[in-house]
């Protein structure tokens, strides 16, 4: 973090440093953090957020979310509100197209209306967000846009930010407002409802929550095809582990794979809930993000391809064993837990045997200590 500042203190205009002077000094600030993309971006912003509440206790902090990831921020203490961009691509929310598009329009006026001191661009988006009517834009050069086509405090990244994790990109942001601190550890608050209902649902089936049987999250869904890893490996892990003692809580995304909008793994899920029947194996299909968290909450560690899951459970503080393909493991691997991150030369998920997943969980487990214990 010292090397970061050092970087952003060298490289930081002194035009925009003197630009934002008096919105440090103000004891009103109105800042709103802008991150419409995936639910893992959005886990990975939340130190800043916190951050931004320790050095600005009485200020209004808003985020502008997507309604894929908004659901990040239930129960979150740091932030005042939340504002949600409808996602095109996402049909769950129930709008059509038109009504889509002056639900947006709407939500521009409303977000204008604030008066916002300080907009942070957390992924970009200058050309969305300067009809939001903030004095001050703080966020990242816009890659291929001119000058005029940047944010007003233009926080400097070295190598595109490849090397960093992007709890320490968020960080970089915050600093432009005085934020010295806020790479903690990533956060979610689990509603303490949910999280009964599924444990309920799944002592229905069989699941023992004695600590003495460990319960192991096997993620087996991901959007991106590098990531997946085929069935049948699933299968022979999932039988080594419970044959060493563990009970399995399997998660997967419902839906068919050929869902053009939405693809999900119900086809694979129900191959391998097969092939473990009659062993302590549960399903938890995840419609959504506040069931996906309520599961997770409840394991003790968690299997699963670089994704939003992944994030899910670092927030939850479980001990990870990932699998990474094409993704840059310096800028997304689990934030602040114990984890184990296989990732072949081939980049591709695929290629990591059932020996070598076997192995890197043994590892996982050995670093703690001195208990499987994680559960909420």
């Amino acid at each position: 973090m010292k090397v970061l500042f050092s970087i952003f203190k060298n490289r930081f205009k002194r035009k925009s440093q003197s630009s934002i002077s008096d919105l440090q000094s103000s004891n009103s600030l109105r800042i709103l953090v802008v991150r419409r993309d995936n639910i893992g971006d959005l886990i990975c912003t939340t130190p800043l957020l916190h951050g931004l509440r320790q050095s600005y206790p009485n200020a209004t902090i808003a985020v502008l979310a997507s309604s894929y990831n908004a659901a990040v921020l239930e129960g979150n203490p740091d932030v005042d509100e939340v504002f949600i961009f409808l996602k095109r691509h996402q049909k769950t929310h129930g709008y059509g197209f038109l009504s889509m598009l002056w639900n947006r329009w709407q939500l521009v006026r409303t977000i204008r209306r604030r008066h916002f001191d300080a907009i942070i661009l957390a992924n970009g988006g200058w050309r969305y967000a300067r009809h939001l009517g903030g004095k001050k834009l703080i966020g990242f050069r816009e890659q291929h846009q001119p000058e005029s086509a940047q944010p007003d405090v233009i926080v400097p990244l070295e190598n595109e930010g490849r090397e960093d994790h992007e709890v320490s990109k968020m960080a970089c942001l915050g600093m432009a407002l005085g934020v010295m601190d806020a790479v903690g550890p990533v956060t979610l608050f689990p509603d303490e409802m949910r999280v009964q209902k599924e444990r309920q649902r799944l002592q229905d089936l069989g699941w023992d929550e004695a600590p003495q049987k460990p319960t192991i999250a096997l993620h087996m869904s991901t959007r991106r095809f590098t990531q997946r890893w085929p069935k049948e490996s699933f299968v022979a892990l999932a039988q080594a582990l419970i044959q060493q003692g563990a009970q399995l809580l399997l998660f997967w995304s419902p839906g068919k794979e050929n869902d053009p909008m939405h693809p999900g793994d119900d086809d694979k899920a129900a191959y391998v809930l097969e092939q473990l029947r009659g062993l302590p194996a549960f399903p938890c299909p995840t419609k959504n993000l506040q069931e996906l968290v309520a599961s997770v909450a409840l394991a003790d560690q968690m299997i699963c391809s670089d994704g939003g899951g992944m994030h899910v459970a670092a927030a939850l503080k479980k001990p990870i064993l990932c699998f990474f393909g094409t993704s840059f493991l310096k800028e997304w691997h689990p934030w602040k837990v114990p984890y184990i991150a296989l990732q072949p030369n081939s980049r591709r998920v695929v290629d990591i045997s059932v020996e070598e997943a076997l192995e890197g969980f043994e590892r996982l487990v050995g670093v703690q200590i001195p208990s499987f214990g994680g559960r909420i």
